[in-house]
């Protein structure tokens, strides 16, 4: 009987030590399981949920830190909440409100982008930074979401720089005491007509 509970604690010790090392974790330092990634990393759906995983390469910005950024020269906002698209058309029944001052880039945050949506996405970028070469770009949407932690890391991987990450978004601006000022999305080329006004 003592050998048989012996072996048994033993195998919960072993578990718990293989439990707690991560080796059922999908992404190292992550608590989100590999079921909730694409094969290149990027968060599939649902992406409104604590945003769990490292973002190397990428400087993360609390609150304070984000409000002392923008003191620099040129900051580049990038919101990248997402909205429905058919047909050629952003379809959007209401005013977007967002951190004054941001281009907003809806979807680019995707677990997966086509063609024509990463020509949209390094577009914009390019376009933002032939204005202010060095400026930093900074990611965001709304607390909680895995959107802007996607285009974040699709930034890196593209080979941009300077490249931060706002994960309390709207709505840590807005928790500071900040004024929201609404936005119409950046069209891409392959737009059939604008469906927003300002």
């Amino acid at each position: 009987m003592t050998t048989q509970l012996s072996a048994h604690s033993v195998c919960r010790y072993l578990l718990c030590l293989v439990w707690g090392s991560g080796m059922f974790s999908g992404v190292a330092g992550a608590e989100a399981p590999a079921a909730a990634f694409n094969q290149e990393g990027y968060r599939l759906p649902p992406f409104k949920a604590p945003v769990t995983a490292p973002l190397p390469g990428v400087t993360t910005l609390d609150d304070h830190a984000f409000q002392a950024l923008l003191e620099s020269p040129s900051v580049i906002l990038v919101d990248v909440y997402a909205l429905p698209w058919h047909n050629g058309l952003f379809l959007q029944d209401s005013a977007h409100l967002t951190i004054p001052g941001s281009v907003w880039l809806p979807n680019v945050g995707a677990a997966s982008l086509e063609e024509e949506w990463v020509d949209y996405f390094t577009t914009a970028l390019d376009t933002q930074r032939k204005h202010a070469e060095a400026a930093p770009l900074v990611f965001f949407c709304r607390a909680d979401c895995w959107l802007s932690w996607n285009a974040a890391r699709r930034a890196e991987a593209m080979g941009y720089e300077e490249l931060y990450w706002y994960p309390n978004g709207v709505d840590g601006w807005q928790a500071s005491g900040h004024s929201l000022a609404a936005v119409c999305p950046q069209l891409p080329a392959h737009a059939e007509r604008a469906t927003c006004e300002p």
